[in-house]
Order: C-alpha cells, then structure tokens, then sequence
C-alpha cells in the first residue's frame, strides 16, 4: 500500500503567507502546510466568529471554503487582484503592512476576511449594498 505525504506549498514562502502562519501559530491554531496559510487564518478567523456580524457571512465562508479547492497560486492572484483596489502588488504590500502591524491573531483574520469579502463582493453583484443601504 503506498502511502502520500501532504506536501508543502510553494506560495507558504510568500510574505503574506509567513506573516499569516505567525498568527497562526500564535494563536495555537490549525497551520497545515499543504493550504495556504492566509486561508488557514480565514478559516480560523470564521470558526472564532469574528465575522458573526456581517450581513453576508454565508459567502463569505463558502467563498473561503471554495478557495481551499483552488490551485494555491490562483487562489492568491484572486485575492491580490481586486479591480477596486491599486495593482496586485500594492494590494499585496497593503495586505502585508496590516497584518505585520495587527495586534493579536483574530485582528490579522478579520484582516484577511476583509480582503476576501470586499474581493468577492467586486465580482457579485447580489453582495453589493443596495442604493438605500448607502445613505
């Protein structure tokens, strides 16, 4: 019977990811190393509640849920590639700088929450906040 090892992502090397698995660890929660650990930290971030309040917190967690099915690398150009946002490395160093500088481990999820929300709320139209809800 042969047996498989997990293996280790490629993308986990980046910034983003290493500043993620430092709150990961630090909060003692799951960091496997075949996802990537922005995702580790959303997912986490959705299991401590941080998003209970948010109008839309269903897609958001499937969203979350369905970028753990993606190609790490295409998962991360998604994320980093919000057309309402600056280019993908200004998205990537804003990213950074917020979760360098985040005060404990739930601040830097609700961080990356944040980023995937307002990322999948550019391509769907049904999330974005209805006239009346602008005023």
């Amino acid at each position: 019977m042969a047996h498989y090892k997990a293996f280790a992502l490629l993308e986990n090397n980046n910034p983003l990811n290493r500043a993620a698995l430092q709150w990961l660890k630090e909060a003692k929660a799951p960091a496997p190393d075949h996802y990537m650990h922005l995702l580790n930290l959303a997912h986490w971030g959705l299991e401590m509640g941080l998003c209970a309040g948010w109008k839309n917190r269903s897609a958001l967690r499937d969203q979350v849920d369905s970028l753990f099915g993606w190609k790490a690398a295409n998962a991360l150009a998604w994320l980093l590639n919000n057309p309402n946002g600056p280019d993908q490395e200004g998205q990537e160093a804003s990213l950074h700088r917020l979760l360098e500088t985040s005060a404990n481990a739930e601040r830097a999820a609700h961080h990356v929450l944040e980023t995937i929300y307002s990322r999948q709320v550019c391509q769907n139209a049904a999330l974005q906040p209805a006239a009346s809800e602008l005023s």
